[in-house]
């Protein structure tokens, strides 16, 4: 088996093995009690919303590392290396403009919810993650 199959495999398992596909490590309570009451269609759309990010970062970022890895200096060594080293760098250069827009977006969807709606959340009031403020 491959090295770099290793970690995939595991998140995969990981993925696999919960009861909710809008689970993630460093959800808050809030998120996790409004994940846990969404409706079907409400869970695909989450999907899809994660897709679309997924495959925005792989094509922006692992594109980028594969093409001066492999076009410039033929390496996989060097690909790898540079996806790690461009993803950290571009989220940091942009994350007074970029991470804030996202943050909103997500709150806006899980307050849109129909549970959030019966309980009157506000977007604003939607804590995503655990240190948050």
């Amino acid at each position: 088996m491959d090295w770099y199959w290793i970690l995939p495999t595991i998140l995969l398992l990981a993925a696999a093995s919960r009861s909710s596909g809008t689970w993630s490590p460093f959800q808050s309570e809030q998120v996790k009690e409004i994940c846990a009451h969404m409706t079907r269609d409400e869970r695909r759309a989450t999907a899809w919303r994660g897709a679309a990010c997924g495959l925005l970062i792989a094509l922006v970022f692992g594109m980028t590392a594969v093409l001066l890895g492999m076009v410039i200096w033929r390496s996989a060594l060097v690909v790898v290396a540079l996806s790690l080293l461009i993803f950290p760098l571009a989220v940091l250069l942009s994350r007074k403009k970029w991470w804030p827009q996202v943050v909103r977006s997500h709150q806006r969807f899980l307050a849109s919810t129909e549970w959030a709606q019966s309980q009157g959340i506000k977007p604003e009031e939607i804590r995503l993650y655990t240190w948050q403020k």
